[in-house]
């Protein structure tokens, strides 16, 4: 049983909220040291520097999330679990979907997975 396993739907919606918030504000500055914040070492390896700008560059959607986001509901797997959310932008009409991946690592919970779409 992994401690995500453990948790109500608002205790985790405790949790992933100050995360999820964390990386929309950081994003929104260009802050790569914030936005990487809990980031595990294979999502940095992924997710380097050079490749937040260029994607901040690319997908300005990422730079106009709003941090009135709205929590949807969670997906649990074995070790990790994904949470989901209702996006706004600054920019652009319409809704989105935010994805957060959560695992349980050897120096705690670590983000595996973040995602606008």
């Amino acid at each position: 049983m992994t401690q995500f396993s453990r948790l109500q739907k608002e205790q985790l919606r405790a949790v992933a909220e100050p995360i999820w918030k964390n990386i929309i504000l950081a994003a929104g500055k260009r802050d790569y040291a914030r936005f990487s914040r809990g980031f595990s070492n294979d999502l940095l390896a992924k997710l380097s520097e050079e490749h937040f700008r260029q994607s901040c560059e690319d997908f300005p959607l990422l730079t106009t999330i709003t941090a009135d986001f709205e929590f949807i509901d969670s997906i649990h797997r074995e070790n990790s679990i994904t949470i989901l959310w209702r996006l706004r932008s600054s920019r652009y009409a319409g809704e989105f979907l935010g994805l957060l991946t959560l695992q349980s690592g050897d120096n705690g919970m670590e983000i595996t997975a973040v995602s606008v779409n």
